[in-house]
């Protein structure tokens, strides 16, 4: 199976397609596709295959984060969006491939790209950033996220489980009276079969770094160098519109063609809620890069580099003005993070607490139904959907 090892018991998932252009390997572009959080790589599919999708104008690399997927993962109290940039970092070094073009599907991967293209700017050619959230969470947001997640990693009974569910799916997607049907249930899915209470160790673990993330320093917007579309949807209630566009506007050393842009009538998750709103904005953006740049730069850009991981600790420290960042091992993902020692003892006291109370937890009819990479069918995978409309 197609693993890569880029820490100690982190192997990350990974899948490798190869454009249908003509053109000649040479001249063919790279793009890395990043999936939404609690979701996994299969969910970009259908931006993959078919006439006029990304396939006639890239190679593709798709990766399953940390405790997401088909990834191996021990979660680690140090985990922070630093880690997880630095992991997909260590994965292109690992496969000798080139600067590529990013596409980032949800919130969470936006937050990884700019910490990606911020400390490794020789590897990233562009980036799409599909919702442009707050650098950090304030407030009653953050108070609501705090409820939430102690509500679905350790519920007393089954309906404090989907009560959380439930406000998340809301925080991602809106109301349902305006989602397709079968988009929900196949969250839902995903939910119930990956992380039931009783897998509370591995729930924390996909989303702790977004939503207990803390703001970047304000330098790291300067490094990012690479052109930008962002995107926001504007039919959503928690991050809004004038805070997206002002985040976007610290990019001020973005390239040529950076953007912001509203996906009219957009959740803050479009990657897997409406697809071809998506399209209609990145697909003339990415073309219009692809289609401006020389051939003799194309070629250039398809020379594998090599990441500085040394600098881009040293990087990492300069940033946090803390110079014991850059003595850790440069060689390891595990090593790029800026959460305090308090912090970290917090999150090691949380998943022994989860680890402890996880075995006695409940899970959920269709918890143990076949994952979306099987081929099953929907009514496979969703076996509890079928129970609860007899």
């Amino acid at each position: 199976m197609p693993y890569l090892t880029v820490a100690p018991e982190v192997e990350l998932f990974y899948e490798i397609r190869h454009s249908t252009s003509p053109k000649p390997s040479s001249l063919t572009p790279w793009l890395l596709i990043l999936h939404p959080i609690f979701l996994d790589l299969t969910f970009a599919s259908v931006y993959i295959d078919g006439p006029g999708q990304l396939l006639e104008r890239f190679n593709i690399l798709l990766i399953d984060f940390r405790c997401h997927g088909r990834t191996r993962s021990k979660v680690s109290p140090r985990c922070d969006l630093w880690t997880l940039a630095v992991d997909l970092a260590v994965a292109l070094d690992k496969l000798n491939l080139p600067p590529l073009h990013v596409f980032a599907g949800d919130s969470l991967s936006t937050e990884v790209s700019i910490r990606m293209a911020g400390l490794f700017p020789e590897l990233v050619l562009s980036v799409c950033m599909s919702a442009m959230p707050p650098a950090t969470e304030q407030g009653f947001i953050q108070t609501a996220f705090f409820t939430v997640l102690a509500s679905w990693l350790n519920p007393e009974l089954p309906e404090d489980w989907e009560a959380s569910v439930t406000a998340t799916q809301w925080w991602l997607y809106g109301p349902r009276t305006h989602r397709d049907p079968v988009t929900l249930d196949t969250w839902a899915g995903v939910m119930m079969r990956r992380y039931p209470p009783c897998k509370a160790t591995q729930s924390l673990g996909s989303c702790v770094a977004y939503t207990e993330r803390e703001a970047p320093p304000s330098g790291i917007y300067k490094l990012v160098h690479a052109p930008i579309l962002a995107l926001h949807g504007d039919f959503e209630n928690i991050y809004d519109m004038p805070s997206a566009q002002a985040r976007f506007n610290e990019f001020v050393n973005a390239g040529p063609g950076s953007k912001f842009r509203v996906l009219k009538g957009g959740p803050l998750q479009v990657f897997d809620a409406n697809p071809e709103l998506l399209k209609s904005l990145y697909y003339p953006w990415i073309d219009s890069i692809l289609s401006t740049t020389a051939e003799t730069e194309l070629y250039q850009q398809q020379i594998p580099i090599r990441p500085d991981f040394h600098r881009a600790l040293q990087t990492l420290a300069s940033l946090y003005d803390d110079p014991s960042i850059a003595e850790r091992d440069a060689m390891t993902s595990d090593s790029f993070y800026s959460l305090s020692n308090e912090k970290i003892e917090s999150n090691s006291e949380r998943l022994e607490f989860l680890s402890s109370i996880e075995k006695s937890k409940f899970s959920f009819v269709g918890g143990g139904a076949p994952e979306r990479w099987t081929g099953a069918s929907f009514a496979e995978m969703h076996p509890w959907r079928q129970v609860f409309f007899e």
